[in-house]
């Protein structure tokens, strides 16, 4: 794969004292912020159609080779999840706001008006939660499962004060959690993403001010669950002490380790967040050099991160705080919200009008999705269980490889 390195322009040591540089510290002539779209709690009915205009389904116009009729080996398929049909699947208005797994026989999603689901290996078979309440929050804790739209609202199954919440769990074990105190400066805050490391008792929360006066804080969070308690924290941290835009939301979440997370924002902002569960952790900003959102990091080794963003943004960390390198190969210009891999060389990306990329280790090769029907839904959650195997997953879609789990 070809590369440009590009020299920072800011001193990096500026820009790693605090998180207040972060906007000062980002450069693109290019310039742009595209804020996420905007989500209301709770839902009580599926959300927008993720592209779907019934007079022109059927119309494509120039790129229909990657939008086929019929699924094949080479495809990304639509799962049997989703169905015109809603009471045998899900519909296709569904938005899907959060995907985790434990292991490739047991991950997880949820999404608008209550929507959770389980896949076992072989398929994915819907949870029925009882609540219409959107989910953007999901956590696989132990044995147990926590979803929720707000940290004050957290809907759990197999933890042991479920049964003691007063409220008569659904018929799947779904039931409110006893209420979780949190920070005042929460409450014009609200969730965009999450992130927890396997064995964790501590769920990384990333989130953007409710309205655009907003709050001071910043947009890392984090929510700790007690076994002694059994009681859930909202923690304010030193990193919330922030009254700069770039540090004060977070689109995108991922982890090297339970004490190593990285975030990135609007106006190019990224930052890692080192003792991340330490009671001080250690935040550290960085010149992504472009003022285009980021929506989407990876971050597969402490020295090798990627990140994803608006009209097509690609940026690779790779050790060296002065250098950043930037990919003018990826032939898009549209939106990018996820980018995950299983290797150097089996990484995959997604973002708008799905849109699908894959890199094999020496190119990057657009990804036919097929079984759209005319939609062009928004594709932001990527789950690979297995090199070979990936699941992708957005605004009234779920997707894989030849229909195959």
């Amino acid at each position: 794969m070809k590369n440009r390195w590009l020299l920072a322009v800011a001193s990096a040591a500026i820009c790693v004292e605090a998180a207040t540089t972060l906007a000062a510290c980002a450069t693109d002539a290019g310039g742009g912020e595209v804020p996420s779209e905007d989500r209301n709690t709770p839902v009580p009915a599926p959300e927008n159609d993720g592209g779907l205009d019934g007079g022109d389904a059927a119309v494509c116009t120039g790129d229909c080779e990657f939008y086929p009729d019929d699924c094949t080996e080479d495809a990304l398929c639509m799962a049997p999840l989703f169905d015109p049909d809603p009471s045998i699947g899900l519909d296709h208005r569904t938005g899907l706001f959060a995907l985790a797994a434990r292991s490739p026989n047991d991950a997880w999603l949820s999404g608008a008006a209550g929507t959770v689901a389980r896949f076992d290996g072989n398929s994915w078979k819907r949870s029925e939660t009882g609540i219409q309440n959107s989910l953007y929050g999901l956590w696989l804790l132990g044995d147990a499962e926590i979803a929720f739209d707000d940290p004050t609202r957290l809907f759990a199954r197999g933890l042991p004060a479920v049964a003691d919440a007063g409220v008569e769990p659904s018929t799947d074990g779904w039931a409110p959690f006893a209420a979780v105190t949190v920070p005042a400066a929460w409450r014009q805050m609200r969730v965009v993403t999450t992130w927890a490391h396997p064995g964790s008792r501590t769920l990384f929360v990333g989130a953007r001010a409710s309205s655009p006066s907003g709050s001071a804080s910043g947009g890392f969070w984090r929510l700790r669950y007690s076994p002694a308690t059994n009681a859930f924290t909202l923690d304010a941290t030193t990193l919330n002490k922030c009254n700069v835009f770039a540090c004060r939301e977070v689109y995108g979440l991922d982890g090297h380790s339970a004490d190593e997370v990285w975030a990135v924002g609007p106006k190019g902002a990224a930052f890692r967040i080192t003792d991340a569960e330490a009671d001080t952790p250690t935040l550290t900003a960085f010149n992504t050099l472009t003022l285009h959102a980021l929506h989407g990091v990876w971050a597969p080794a402490s020295d090798d991160v990627w990140a994803v963003g608006s009209t097509g943004t690609v940026r690779r960390y790779r050790g060296d705080e002065r250098f950043w390198e930037a990919y003018d190969e990826l032939p898009t210009k549209q939106h990018l919200y996820a980018i995950a891999g299983s290797s150097p060389s089996d990484i995959w990306i997604a973002g708008d009008e799905g849109t699908v990329f894959h890199y094999d280790g020496t190119a990057w090769k657009r990804v036919k999705v097929a079984g759209l029907a005319g939609r062009r839904p928004r594709l932001d959650r990527i789950w690979i269980p297995s090199p070979g195997r990936v699941w992708i997953a957005g605004q009234g879609a779920l997707v894989s490889l030849g229909g195959k789990p």
